[in-house]
């Protein structure tokens, strides 16, 4: 193998192996986590509460130097695999499905965390998944709401972690349906990166990311619910790492909207060389 004349740089979006050039000097690692995918929402009666679901949260940020002397020739690199929404709800008065959480991303002794999966909609309660673990958490996803009324953004974050997905719309006890949400990358965010679905059309599905993320990704937006058609699914996550959005709520006779996937993680392996 050729000598490190030239800083190397490896990016893996998925599971590979990195190679060590002789010659190379310090050694920098970049990780975030696979993001957590979205619940569908419930699909329940006349005059009751249906959940619009809890979203994806983002995978989590880590860095960190290394000798190269402490590294192998070749070592192996896990990039964190996205989190899948949870299915739409096709059986009458059933609550919804949760979505899976991302995996973790590892190099050696770092690690960051992929986010939780959201929750199912359901006529009681409705929680998003949690941010992943790192030197920078990802946001977590939101809730549903109480009532079954609009859905919730994803929890707010400031760092390099990833997006949490918003939640979907419910539809209250008075069966007035509810639009999903949308989401923010930060804190304080004005713009929606992941825009919400409406209610009670057939584009009440909530739209992924407009743009990438410069590090973790931006989430997905919440489904809309609906008692006149299917029902809204949550939008996917952006790379990389970010949440996927919450499905909305249906009436019985209606399809749930389904739960967004999240975005599958990503590990970049800097070597400097002189």
């Amino acid at each position: 193998m050729a000598l490190c004349f030239y800083n190397d740089i490896q990016i893996f979006t998925a599971s590979g192996t990195w190679y060590k050039a002789p010659g190379a000097r310090l050694v920098h690692v970049t990780l975030i986590g696979g993001g957590g995918g979205g619940g569908s929402g419930r699909r329940g009666a006349a005059g009751t509460v249906r959940y619009g679901a809890g979203a994806g949260g983002g995978g989590g940020y880590n860095n960190g130097f290394f000798d190269p002397a402490g590294l192998s020739a070749t070592e192996p690199v896990t990039v964190g695999a996205l989190g899948t929404g949870g299915t739409a709800q096709t059986a009458d008065s059933t609550d919804g499905v949760d979505g899976t959480g991302g995996g973790d991303s590892v190099f050696k002794t770092l690690t960051a965390s992929g986010g939780g999966g959201g929750k199912g909609g359901n006529a009681t309660s409705n929680a998003g998944g949690a941010g992943g673990g790192g030197a920078f958490a990802g946001g977590a996803g939101g809730s549903g709401s109480a009532s079954g009324g609009a859905g919730a953004r994803n929890g707010t974050l400031i760092g390099n972690g990833a997006g949490g997905g918003a939640s979907g719309g419910g539809i209250t006890s008075s069966d007035v349906t509810s639009v999903g949400s949308s989401a923010q990358q930060i804190a304080a965010s004005t713009s929606a990166t992941g825009t919400a679905g409406a209610a009670d059309t057939a584009t009440a599905a909530g739209n992924g990311p407009s743009a990438a993320a410069a590090l973790g990704g931006y989430a997905g937006g919440g489904g809309g619910s609906s008692k006149t058609t299917a029902s809204g699914s949550g939008g996917t996550g952006g790379n990389y790492g970010a949440g996927g959005g919450g499905g909305g709520g249906s009436l019985n006779g209606f399809a749930s909207g389904a739960g967004g996937n999240g975005a599958g993680g990503i590990v970049t392996v800097f070597t400097a060389c002189a």
